[in-house]
């Protein structure tokens, strides 16, 4: 949760690019720290995450993101589209 509240509470990042192959850490880790990170943080979490997961346990890190339903997790299945999703997403939080 510390690492997501300092990049979070950068003024200059507009959105969060998580690209993680699942090696040693499996990514069904990753996906209950991404969500357990989110909720410690609460209220002071407000801008996009984009995730792309690959490797090993994909498929239930995959379905614990979908479960978890949060609003500001964007899935992508592949690392070009999930830095298309990122950088669209940073442009709407610039022009807002």
């Amino acid at each position: 949760a510390k690492g997501l509240d300092i990049i979070l509470g950068d003024e200059q990042v507009r959105s969060v690019f998580v690209n993680v192959f699942g090696g040693i850490t499996a990514c069904d880790q990753v996906a209950r720290g991404i969500i357990g990170a989110l909720e410690t943080l609460g209220d002071a979490a407000s801008k996009p995450l984009v995730v792309r997961l690959d490797g090993n346990k994909v498929e239930e890190g995959r379905a614990i993101l979908a479960e978890a339903a949060h609003p500001l997790v964007h899935m992508e299945e592949t690392m070009d589209g999930a830095a298309r999703r990122a950088a669209e997403l940073a442009a709407q939080a610039s022009s807002k």
